[in-house]
């Protein structure tokens, strides 16, 4: 794999891929499922007799490292046993745990996509993270991203949201603002006036990599419901067939590229295409791609009545599996570790272009040099988002699976309200 397909990868596929994990809550027995410690007194355990084990993605290399030095330093004798796996995907790295699990080797610390909370939750019944141990530079808006029921099982670290790229080279020559774009029919009216004047597709909205995420998000965007509180599809209704229908709007004027997510990304640094629905963790492996060669912009991602509801979260976040009192309060420590501010600059910098979970680690970072006009977008970042998905975790891959097909049946020029009701009706049945 080249460098920039690595790191594109990272930045689509791994953020937040569907949990193709069909065979783990099913080979989750009880005897794999021991207890979770409540964390003990810190005070009261010995660094010297505790080890802590922490399973993650290359993604978190820079923080990891720099939050067990700090951790270790802070209670001599302390041992953190954290490589990272040779993986970016969440699926592969949540598929080594729980194999790992299945032989006995549970780890005290896990990362795990934001998309897999439920998952993990549901299978193996984590700790709770108390919100007052973190930093207090550590924006707890994002936390909301890690709860379930009211109950912080997950603190969300490496943070991205749903994005509208524009090239704004393309956009301005057909005589589009990029800023002007607010509404699903915005986009299809600039898409328009962009392919009208190159003969080419002007738009991707993909379907292959995060159709679960763009679906949730254009739902959750126009003020619907993706996921009711009873576990059952709530994008039924008007409003999230109205919010939907961009995939057949677009496919009706033939201004969808109809690509792949890597494809679509690739198209968009070459300046083939205007406009692409993506995700902010993306923007600095699109900046080192497309470097001086056009202008280009993140917006908004257009909502149906320009609202501004709340979208899901992707990205990643720590989860703690102890089994003992004493790892479970050194893990906590950690996961403090990992959301201050010198970690968070090495998981939220030019590498990647996270959403900085620290405040502090905002400021410095937006008064950097680095800070250009399109990673200032993703590092400013904060409005509030919500868990990403919602649905049982045992049914995660049949679910996402539905919703696949469901976009992909979208963007081919399938009805909207036909298809959604048949993919809720699915949903429905899967979730019962």
């Amino acid at each position: 794999m080249s460098p920039r397909r690595s790191r594109l990868a990272v930045g689509a596929l791994a953020l937040g891929s569907a949990l193709l994990l069909s065979g783990c809550a099913a080979g989750a027995n009880a005897d794999q499922q021991p207890t979770v410690a409540a964390a003990a007194d810190i005070a009261s355990c010995n660094p010297a007799k505790t080890t802590i084990n922490a399973v993650f993605g290359q993604q978190a290399t820079g923080a990891m490292t720099v939050a067990s030095a700090a951790l270790e330093k802070k209670y001599p004798g302390l041992t953190i046993n954290a490589t990272p796996q040779q993986t970016t995907s969440y699926d592969d790295l949540t598929k080594t745990v729980v194999g790992d699990i299945a032989v006995g080797k549970r780890p005290d610390l896990v990362m795990t996509g934001l998309g897999q909370l439920r998952f993990w939750v549901d299978t193996y019944k984590p700790a709770t993270i108390d919100p007052a141990k973190l930093e207090p530079t550590y924006q707890k808006q994002f936390l909301s991203a890690g709860t379930i029921d009211g109950k912080v099982y997950l603190a969300p670290s490496q943070i991205s949201a749903p994005v509208l790229l524009v090239n704004e080279d393309l956009a301005s020559s057909a005589g589009v603002d990029a800023s002007s774009i607010k509404t699903p029919e915005d986009l299809v009216a600039a898409a328009a006036a962009v392919t009208a004047k190159t003969g080419a597709p002007s738009v991707s909205v993909s379907t292959d990599a995060l159709p679960d995420w763009f679906s949730q998000a254009f739902v959750q965007g126009a003020g619907g419901t993706f996921v009711k509180k009873d576990g059952t599809p709530g994008f039924g209704d008007a409003t999230g067939i109205k919010a939907l229908s961009i995939w057949q709007d677009l496919k009706k004027k033939n201004l969808e590229l109809g690509v792949g997510f890597q494809d679509a990304t690739a198209a968009f640094i070459g300046g083939k295409v205007a406009f692409m629905v993506a995700t902010t963790s993306l923007i600095a492996s699109i900046q080192k791609g497309v470097g001086s060669h056009f202008a280009w912009t993140p917006v908004d991602l257009p909502s149906v009545d320009g609202k501004d509801g709340a979208l899901p979260a992707g990205g990643n976040g720590w989860v703690v599996l102890s089994k003992d009192a004493c790892a479970a309060a050194f893990s906590t420590a950690l996961v403090s570790q990992l959301l201050a501010k010198d970690a968070v600059l090495k998981a939220s910098g030019t590498a990647y272009s996270y959403i900085p979970v620290d405040s502090a680690a905002a400021q410095e970072l937006l008064g950097s040099s680095s800070a250009t006009p399109q990673l200032t977008y993703a590092w400013s970042y904060d409005k509030s988002l919500t868990p990403w998905g919602g649905f049982a975790g045992a049914k995660t891959v049949q679910v996402n699976d539905a919703i696949r097909t469901m976009a992909q049946q979208l963007q081919s020029g399938a009805d909207t309200t036909s298809t959604v009701k048949s993919a809720v009706s699915s949903i429905d049945s899967i979730v019962k």
